[in-house]
């Protein structure tokens, strides 16, 4: 059973209910199809003691007294995959909910999967198999109908259930500490900070331009950012990536150079072209020492390569030692830049903690990688030259 509020009246009366909960298992529903922000259309909550509710926004103009609740510090939040139910709540009501409990992080940190999907969670933590009748749900719709409410309430039915179960491990473990950094960063509002002059990184593409075209590539996408924002529409309806590309390969300065370029509708889009012109006459006189440039990372010499390979032995002993998988520690890629950088610690988080020490150790010489009944393990090189004296 759960309740369906529609009212503000409601909603402060189901507030007051769970106001005394030590922690609240949260998901959302929402739109992003035809808007730059995500729409949200449905929150659904359970508390520690087992009230449940789908919260309709929609209908209610004002969830004040529910922000009060998200903002309470003594009542911890549970999320699975929180960064967008985060990002939604942020927009919404201008603050990140905290504290939180994201339960995709703690399965990696468990060995249970790497960022695995709640269904697949909900099936190994429970036995349960999720229905997938309704993901494809036009959640802005009303009325919901119920098996799509029913649908929506099973994101926090069990997500109450799985989370007493992890944090009893973690705890057993002692791993809860390991998710401090990842919570705290998860609750920091700049996580979700918009920066538009560093958008055109993710352009589709860009990699065929050059340093002074990636100007020009950067003043047109911070435009398009800032006008989708402000048109609350996504940023293909504004110009669509490959278009970009093109602007900033071709460099038009009138509408007969626009219209040589495939794909652009000249004629839609005759408002912006007076603003393409500048910002592309802007990013040709942008002086050489302030083009921007794509982050190249170089091949590892042949002798790095050797000593990546036996740091992946490492990880891989440390994370089987560990029960977890070792690309929640770190990927090859991630090793191989923390050797070119001649450094020898990984991070300053958990994963780090596993690693850093057995590496520095390693490069350091005060152990090596051998071979014992059959296992490669860790030998200490000091006990390594006691065998071998011994032998001679």
């Amino acid at each position: 059973m759960f309740d369906l509020i529609e009212t503000k009246t409601d909603l402060i009366q189901f507030v007051e209910k769970i106001r005394q909960a030590d922690w609240l298992a949260l998901d959302t529903e929402f739109l992003r199809e035809k808007t730059y922000y995500a729409k949200l259309c449905l929150i659904q909550i359970e508390s520690s003691d087992g009230q449940r509710a789908c919260i309709d926004p929609i209908s209610i103009d004002d969830i004040s007294p529910l922000t009060d609740l998200l903002n309470d510090n003594q009542i911890t939040k549970v999320f699975h995959a929180a960064h967008q139910d985060l990002e939604i709540l942020l927009q919404m009501t201008g603050s990140v909910p905290a504290p939180i409990f994201d339960t995709q992080v703690a399965a990696s940190v468990l060995g249970i999967g790497d960022h695995m999907a709640y269904a697949r969670l909900v099936e190994a933590m429970t036995g349960t198999v999720l229905s997938k009748a309704q993901s494809r749900t036009n959640w802005a719709q009303r009325p919901l109908k119920p098996a799509q409410l029913d649908y929506a309430i099973d994101d926090v039915r069990y997500l109450a259930q799985i989370y007493p179960k992890m944090l009893k491990q973690l705890q057993s473990k002692n791993r809860l500490q390991w998710l401090d950094k990842d919570f705290q960063q998860a609750a920091d509002p700049q996580t979700y900070a918009i920066n538009a002059e560093q958008r055109w990184k993710k352009v589709r593409g860009l990699q065929v331009l050059k340093r002074p075209q990636l100007a020009l590539l950067k003043n047109l996408t911070a435009w398009r950012e800032n006008k989708a924002e402000q048109s609350d529409i996504p940023r293909k309806w504004v110009i669509a990536d490959e278009i970009l590309i093109e602007l900033a390969k071709q460099q038009p300065s009138n509408k007969e150079e626009l219209a040589e370029i495939r794909g652009l509708n000249v004629e839609r889009t005759q408002k912006y072209h007076e603003i393409w012109f500048d910002l592309i006459a802007k990013g040709l006189a942008t002086p050489e020492d302030e083009w921007p440039e794509l982050p190249r990372s170089k091949k590892p010499t042949p002798n790095q390569n050797i000593t990546i390979d036996l740091l992946m032995l490492v990880l891989q002993i440390q994370a089987k030692k560990h029960g977890i998988m070792p690309a929640v520690i770190a990927t090859r890629k991630q090793v191989a830049a923390m050797i070119q950088a001649g450094n020898k610690h990984l991070s300053n988080d958990w994963r780090g903690e596993i690693v850093n020490d057995t590496f520095s150790k390693l490069l350091s010489g005060k152990i090596n990688l051998g071979i014992e009944g059959n296992t490669v393990q860790l030998l200490d090189t000091r006990m390594c030259d006691f065998n071998a004296d011994k032998g001679a």
